[in-house]
């Protein structure tokens, strides 16, 4: 395997020689050039890991190729080559953007010149896949940006998003907490034609039983003791626009009960007042709660649960679409070096392994605190680094298990799920379709949704 590219600039014939020898019997592979004019065309040609160059050359110096080369590279790392009566020059090209400098003659029998360019390789590497991923996550975004994505489930759930959101229709996003049921909820919001009217969000669980009643519908000057003034509730203040209600089985019983009336007449009435106002208002609801066994359960109306449910969104846990960690990470980078003021170019490869196999129980949310957490701690300039990572996402062997059967059980169940989303995905939620393509019987598919529980209605588009 190619330990990196390097590419030597001097003017001393038996130099490139020697140096081109020991490089490549290391492994490396190596071009040379003569002077720093030829080197600027290779440059312009060719990537490279690394560029070891002479400062001293007849023509264009050391320092002129470096400050030349960076006005269109910025990844490849450069070590500037110097003689004792250029030190001071030399300090002055790593200001100017050098990664480092040796001293002439260099002695490939000191190790830590060996460790100085397998460190400038190594950086080069780093800043090329973080620029690709950058490059990635641009492509990533849709006309709705704040959706992260490249995993085909999120994709899919995308285009549904899309087509659902021009019409009125109720939708009820389920899935765990942190997984960005909000975002999902935000984009229908942006792709309806309410784009520019209110979007208010209500957290059921936050909301106190005793102001409930008020806080959704209002109430009128002298309803209760401190009622000093008439105000309006959320559904009234929304008017036009979209109330996202977040958390909607913590929603009390008698509640329930007063939504869904307000569901089937778009009226609200004000508590203390005996006129009902008409409210042009579409909800979006979502749980991280099993709301078919709330109902089963008794502690969730059947009615409201099929009225809300007129359009299902199940967003899957970041455990199982970890293709999106290197993208996610990347943009919280992104977001944070603004919000802190940071320069933190990316993430080592170590770091980003560290942040993959790890299982994110708080699923995105908790990612975007941990690599902002990270930033903070990581070098200006530099990059995030495992030592950075905070100490709970350290894997231990529960979560990443070393024994043969567990660890195979938990990498079918994660591999199985993304099939058969995969499948359905394609296929419209079509179980005869996804039979075919798997080329496998219907019954066998069936059985295989049922033991993952995976529902075929969730990948329909409606």
């Amino acid at each position: 395997m190619e330990k990196g590219k390097i590419l030597i600039v001097d003017d001393e014939e038996d130099i490139l020689q020697t140096f081109q020898m020991i490089l490549e019997g290391e492994g490396y592979t190596v071009k040379t050039v003569p002077s720093a004019e030829e080197a600027l065309e290779v440059l312009k040609q060719e990537d490279f890991d690394l560029v070891l160059s002479d400062m001293r050359m007849p023509g264009m110096s050391g320092e002129e190729l470096l400050t030349e080369l960076r006005k269109f590279n910025k990844i490849s790392s450069f070590i500037i080559m110097t003689a004792y009566g250029t030190i001071d020059s030399a300090v002055r090209c790593m200001k100017n953007g050098a990664f480092h400098y040796i001293s002439k003659p260099v002695d490939f029998n000191d190790p830590a010149v060996w460790n100085l360019i397998e460190k400038a390789v190594e950086n080069a590497k780093i800043l090329r896949e973080n620029k690709r991923l950058k490059e990635e996550l641009e492509v990533s975004r849709s006309e709705i940006d704040f959706i992260i994505t490249r995993n085909p489930v999120m994709q899919n759930i995308i285009n549904v998003i899309k087509k659902v959101a021009p019409f009125d229709t109720t939708v009820l996003i389920q899935g765990e907490s942190g997984v960005g049921k909000e975002l999902i909820a935000r984009a229908v919001h942006h792709l309806s034609p309410r784009r520019d009217k209110p979007f208010l969000t209500v957290n059921c669980a936050n909301i106190s039983r005793d102001i409930m009643e008020a806080e959704f519908f209002g109430y009128k000057k002298g309803a209760f003791t401190g009622a000093t003034e008439d105000k309006k509730g959320i559904l009234e203040r929304a008017n036009g626009g979209t109330v996202f209600l977040d958390e909607i089985g913590e929603l009390p019983f008698d509640m329930q009960a007063k939504f869904l009336r307000f569901l089937d007449s778009k009226e609200v009435r004000r508590i203390g007042d005996d006129r009902a106002i008409k409210v042009d208002v579409r909800i979006v609801a979502a749980t991280n709660r099993d709301l078919k066994k709330m109902v089963k359960e008794g502690k969730f109306r059947e009615d409201l649960y099929f009225r809300l449910g007129g359009f299902t969104i199940e967003i899957p846990p970041l455990r199982e679409r970890k293709d999106d960690i290197p993208l996610l990470v990347n943009h919280f980078i992104e977001k944070y070096n603004k919000k802190y003021g940071k320069n933190v170019i990316g993430i080592k490869p170590e770091a980003l392994e560290l942040l993959i196999k790890y299982n994110w129980p708080g699923n995105v949310r908790q990612l975007e605190s941990i690599v902002s957490k990270a930033l903070i701690l990581a070098e200006n300039g530099g990059f995030i680094e495992k030592k950075d990572i905070d100490s709970e996402i350290r894997v231990s062997e529960d979560e990443f298990p070393l024994e043969y059967k567990k660890a195979k059980r938990e990498s079918t169940n994660s591999f199985m799920k993304r099939y058969l989303s995969v499948l359905l995905s394609m296929t419209n939620g079509n179980v005869s379709q996804a039979a075919k393509l798997a080329k496998i019987e219907r019954q066998s598919l069936q059985k295989l949704l049922k033991k993952y529980n995976i529902d075929p209605e969730n990948f329909r588009k409606k």
